[in-house]
């Protein structure tokens, strides 16, 4: 089983498929994504996974640990969007288990700002050619975390800093 990180957006979204290797595509609709998950076990994304028109109580937490990052009801579409491929995953039988990620708390709690530092985390960047692609990288990256039990979860999962600030 594969864990993932999926950079959502209205139109071509990245996912960035850790198994052996990093895998990245290039998808449009929700239904080419699932056909890409059957063997993902984890998939982060970055959108919020429930409804909300304000800062719920884990995300305020959040914000004053001192994070800075898109609350859930900034953008609507890709919330929906999201909560249709979750539904699509359960439509379909599979075991993926969806968690929200922030590419900028990952990056800044794993120090994670280039091809090297995602080489010191055993990633071959070589096939990442754009800062969407980079940040589905850091969603996988976040599910890896998240896997292996090294993390917070404040609605926006965190994983646990490698350094101290």
């Amino acid at each position: 089983m594969s864990i993932a990180g999926l950079y959502l957006t209205e139109e071509d979204c990245k996912l960035a498929v850790l198994d052996d290797g990093l895998e990245i595509l290039t998808l449009e609709t929700n239904e080419e994504m699932i056909e890409h998950l059957e063997q993902v076990k984890i998939l982060a994304v970055n959108a919020a996974l429930k409804t909300g028109r304000e800062l719920d109580e884990v995300e305020e937490e959040l914000q004053e640990e001192g994070y800075v990052f898109s609350p859930g009801e900034n953008d609507e579409t890709l919330r929906r969007r999201a909560a249709h491929l979750n539904q699509l995953i359960k439509q379909r039988g599979l075991n993926t288990e969806l968690i929200r990620y922030d590419p900028m708390i990952t990056s800044k709690e794993l120090a994670i700002d280039g091809d090297q530092a995602l080489e010191s985390m055993g990633i071959n960047p070589s096939d990442i050619e754009s800062s969407h692609e980079f940040d589905a990288a850091l969603g996988a990256v976040t599910a890896r975390f998240y896997d292996q039990d090294q993390f917070e979860d404040f609605g926006v999962v965190v994983p646990e800093a490698l350094h101290n600030t």
